[in-house]
């Protein structure tokens, strides 16, 4: 197997540094970008094509998961170890297809474990994108439960349950069975999570479960008010009803 082409992100130098101390030993991996920033990641990605990415999660500017859904956009679907010092997004990175996530500060034989993990996968000659689905990025297609994170607990919500998802600031509300849960995500970040066969934004701040969808009205200028089968009432974009129209042919 021809050494693997890596990438190291990290915005913590001395973290970075010993990433990048304890891979320099293996021929095996080829590190191919050494990066403090999620955002120069992303631009040096399709230059050089890695194939493991060693991925911080809180960054500046791109988070690692943005970085994530980032590449996913650009046909990449590189294999992720989170390598962070916060515990409470370990099910949002099993839920992006991670292979593993290492809490800091580990030890040396814990990231051995990791990487030998990833050497595996890749050895078994399952390409990424082919690779069973929870060991890759992938996107939502055929999901039928979303995991998240809420207070040191992980909240499992059915895909059919949740009837729409709206943007608050850093936050997105997710209105599901008759509740509203609230969660630090993008709207942009939890797209990428839903199943894209019954998810549609209809508004730049708001997705819809076309499942739950029971009356449509036009309104003025284009736009049409969605009344969905609980009796809430959304506001269609005529910037996105194109995007809704293939939902509802037959």
């Amino acid at each position: 197997m021809s050494a693997i082409p890596t990438f190291v992100v990290d915005d913590e130098p001395l973290a970075r540094k010993r990433m990048l101390r304890l891979l320099r030993g293996d021929p095996e991996i080829n590190i191919v970008g050494n990066f403090s920033s999620a955002t120069e990641a992303a631009t040096q990605a399709r230059e050089l094509a890695p194939q493991l990415l060693l991925l911080d999660i809180r960054m500046p500017e791109l988070d690692g998961f943005e970085l994530v859904q980032s590449l996913a956009g650009q046909g990449m679907t590189p294999y992720v170890i989170f390598v962070t010092a916060y515990s409470d997004r370990s099910m949002d990175a099993f839920a992006v297809g991670a292979i593993d996530y290492l809490l800091k500060p580990f030890d040396d034989e814990r990231f051995a474990r990791a990487i030998a993990r990833a050497k595996s996968l890749i050895a078994s000659g399952t390409t990424a994108a082919a690779a069973p689905a929870a060991a890759r990025p992938s996107l939502a297609g055929g999901r039928t439960r979303l995991l998240l994170s809420e207070r040191g607990k992980v909240v499992v919500l059915t895909m059919r349950d949740i009837e729409f998802v709206q943007a608050a600031a850093k936050y997105v509300k997710i209105y599901a069975a008759g509740r509203c849960y609230s969660f630090r995500q993008s709207l942009g970040q939890l797209e990428t999570r839903l199943d894209p066969a019954a998810f549609v934004r209809i508004h730049r701040s708001t997705l819809v479960n076309v499942e739950h969808i029971a009356e449509m009205h036009p309104l003025f200028h284009g736009d049409y008010e969605l009344i969905l089968r609980r009796g809430t009432r959304l506001t269609l974009s005529r910037r996105y009803r194109d995007r809704l129209a293939p939902f509802l042919l037959e």
